[in-house]
């Protein structure tokens, strides 16, 4: 066991308030977690943690330890970026949370670049809800804007501007009531995400509101909802960035392509620190200029 080792499994228990949760993001068993925070309280000669078997919580020497841990560990990550930047070299590991139509379809083939790019760096990327905010324990969450996310604890930066469309395949709009109008939308089945059947409805880019009130599959798994809409269950409201293949092979189609919703952004959130770990930025830098390419080719494709 290592000084390192132990304060960082220790800030990220402090910060899950879980062994399990904090075992999973270091990629360990919760027993392995709790021999370094064993040896950490040894070395010490104080205990930091109260146990309990649904919660762990901060003793008194505990709470005044974890100020002076988040720095040494600051500290010490700003030395590896420092000198990981002088050989312009990330290394490491680079934990990355995001929906799994973000993940799939947007960070997927940036991530193959990146890594062919940089063989010594690891990705770990995990799935974020839909609708859940940006966390603490990554170094980048991808999702869409968050009006209530926290400044003090979180930095936001846009990656582009987005907006959603209807998309049927051919087949289905070949064999149902022809649609000319909005309002004729409303005669068709819809296929929705679960965080926007719980939300009712959309906002127009004309500030209109377009409600979900006639639908027949709800889904959160990106490649369900994709085969609902080519096998002509229904119409998808969706960004053309998550289906680029789709739309290229003519799978799905737009309907009514006037019809957009409100602008809204893809965002890329992480921890608000003195520092920016250069595998980051690095990353950050690599996702927009690629996103920035591809939205210019689906403006053209779709629009």
């Amino acid at each position: 066991m290592d000084w390192l080792t132990a304060t960082k499994s220790f800030e990220i228990l402090a910060q899950t308030g879980s062994f399990t949760k904090a075992a999973d993001l270091l990629n360990i068993s919760p027993s392995a977690m709790s021999k370094r925070i064993d040896w950490l309280e040894q070395q010490l000669g104080h205990t930091l943690l109260v146990r309990t078997t649904r919660q762990v919580n901060l003793t008194e020497q505990g709470a005044l330890f974890l100020p002076r841990v988040k720095q040494w560990v600051a500290d010490f990550d700003a030395l590896l970026d420092e000198a990981q930047s002088s050989h312009l070299e990330p290394q490491g590991t680079l934990k990355i949370a995001a929906t799994q139509a973000v993940g799939s379809t947007v960070l997927m083939p940036n991530i193959k670049t990146f890594l062919a790019q940089y063989p010594k760096l690891t990705i770990h990327l995990n799935v974020l809800p839909p609708g859940a905010p940006p966390d603490l324990h990554h170094d980048l969450v991808i999702t869409r804007y968050h009006e209530e996310f926290d400044s003090s604890s979180l930095v936001g930066r846009r990656l582009i501007d987005y907006q959603m469309q209807m998309f049927a395949s051919p087949d289905y709009l070949k064999h149902h009531q022809q649609i000319v109008s909005l309002n004729d939308v409303s005669e068709h089945k819809m296929l929705l995400t679960n965080y926007y059947q719980k939300k009712g409805g959309l906002v127009l880019e004309d500030g209109r509101v377009f409600s979900f009130t006639n639908y027949n599959f709800v889904t959160d798994h990106l490649d369900a909802i994709l085969k609902a809409a080519i096998q002509g269950m229904g119409i998808i409201f969706i960004s053309p960035h998550y289906i680029e293949r789709e739309i290229r092979l003519g799978l799905l189609v737009p309907v009514l392509p006037e019809i957009k919703s409100a602008k809204t952004q893809l965002m890329a959130y992480y921890p608000k620190t003195d520092f920016i770990p250069y595998k980051t930025k690095r990353f950050f830098e690599h996702l927009k200029q690629n996103l920035a390419k591809s939205s210019t080719v689906n403006v053209r494709r779709v629009g």
